[in-house]
């Protein structure tokens, strides 16, 4: 184990944190402290053993939901539970390495696998013995769970950004299906943004200052970075690599990605200026459509609103969308017994072969067979037709300085010039490089 390494990063908790495509939600509050884990068999009564997770949306119940009736099936393994925002979640994981009382069970992202597995906290021979089989899994979610040739992790879920539609704003509108390039995006927002006469921003008087309805709305956070990612991609460009020592962006089509965000919200006005929760002016028809994810959807199905879904425009020259999943690692624990061990595998197994019903969530079950349940449930067809055209941030062992969702990182810095302050994209581009070459070199 390479715990010499711990300290250091330990002493600056920000480097650990973490941009779940589900993150969202982080005005939300956590589930629960983790506690420490030290769960022990006993002759008298069940294996106790932690399964930790960064879940803090809509999906959360339905985890929570999952891991009762994995207790309530069965009298030998009790699983404890706990949730809390990813970023202090793996903050608390590193105290807790260090002090010897991981959880048994870790939930994390593809991205954040290659700095915990260069530190030696995972435990990659236990997830051998879990026995899977690659062609059980979606080749982009077995991908996700490898970091330089090795599994560190058993597969759950896959998701990615597309986009939500008010159906009945669509048809007042007289929009007759959702978008599918950037132009009729940029044309289908224009119809669906009126200002309080009635008038729309292509229209000469429009009231900008006086908009009732907007045609359009996403996260102004890390997640304008994931659509830039995702713009970048669609040019033939990704320039962030697994063993990347510098980045070498092709600056026109990475200021060509930004321009177009830009643009949406300050050129065409279809776009609220400085949105703070898309999803909630989506479900109150404030915007008739909203780039998110698919965890949102448990929230989407309660509001009682007519809402379809469509995959991520394709605005350049090929279909790309910012991808991501969520994968269960085992971390290193030399106080667990063979039992406590047995017992995590046991869990994992357990969830894997229920997969289906996390596709409750919103998210798309890892596993061929969960998918199939995920592909008969509203909604989930754009995002599993998506899955193909994913692109995923790598598990660089940088990746949580590089990729960080709170200031000052790289790419909440790039994506908030962009769609806060309107600043030059060739200058966003060009300071998006210089802050990454200086992660890159310490």
């Amino acid at each position: 184990m390479k715990f010499k390494r711990m300290s250091a990063i330990l002493a600056s908790t920000a480097l650990f944190t973490v941009f779940a495509g589900c993150s969202n939600n982080s005005d939300q509050p956590g589930a629960g402290q983790p506690a420490a884990s030290g769960g022990t068999a006993s002759q008298s009564g069940p294996v106790k053993i932690d399964y930790w997770g960064g879940w803090t949306g809509p999906d959360l119940e339905t985890m929570k939901g999952l891991v009762e009736k994995f207790n309530a099936e069965q009298s030998k393994i009790h699983v404890e539970f706990s949730s809390m925002q990813w970023t202090p979640l793996f903050t608390k994981f590193l105290t807790e390495m260090k002090g010897g009382e991981p959880p048994e069970v870790l939930a994390m992202h593809p991205f954040e696998i290659g700095q915990f597995a260069e530190m030696g906290v995972l435990d990659a021979k236990t997830v051998e013995s879990v026995k899977m089989n690659k062609a059980d899994y979606s080749e982009f979610a077995w991908g996700g769970t490898l970091y330089k040739g090795t599994q560190y992790a058993v597969p759950l879920d896959v998701h990615m950004h597309g986009v939500f539609y008010n159906k009945d704003l669509f048809a007042k509108a007289g929009v007759s299906a959702p978008p599918t390039t950037g132009e009729e995006l940029i044309a289908a927002a224009q119809k669906l943004t009126v200002d309080k006469n009635g008038k729309h921003p292509n229209e000469a008087g429009f009231d900008e200052n006086n908009i009732t309805q907007y045609g359009l709305g996403f996260s102004m956070n890390h997640h304008a970075f994931y659509q830039f990612y995702a713009l970048l991609n669609q040019q033939g460009d990704n320039p962030f690599k697994e063993d990347m020592k510098k980045l070498v962006l092709d600056e026109q089509k990475a200021a060509k990605a930004l321009g177009f965000l830009e643009d949406l919200i300050f050129k065409y006005k279809v776009v609220p200026k400085g949105q703070k929760s898309p999803v909630d002016d989506f479900t109150s028809g404030k915007v008739a459509m909203i780039v998110d994810g698919p965890w949102q959807m448990p929230k989407l199905e309660a509001s009682g609103i007519q809402w379809g879904s469509a995959p991520y425009p394709k605005v350049f020259d090929k279909q790309a969308a910012w991808g991501a999943a969520e994968v269960l690692t085992f971390p290193v624990n030399s106080k667990a017994s063979a039992e406590e061990k047995a017992a995590a595998v046991e869990f994992v197994k357990w969830l894997d072969k229920n997969s289906g019903d996390w596709a409750k969530s919103g998210q798309l079950p890892s596993s061929n067979a969960g998918m199939e349940v995920a592909k008969k449930m509203p909604g989930r067809d754009a995002f599993v037709n998506s899955l193909n055209n994913a692109v995923l941030l790598p598990a660089h062992p940088k990746a949580a300085q590089l990729f960080s969702s709170t200031a000052p990182s790289p790419i909440l810095t790039a994506a908030q010039d962009a769609v806060l302050n309107n600043k030059d994209p060739l200058e966003i581009v060009k300071k998006l490089q210089k802050d990454m070459d200086a992660l890159l070199a310490e």
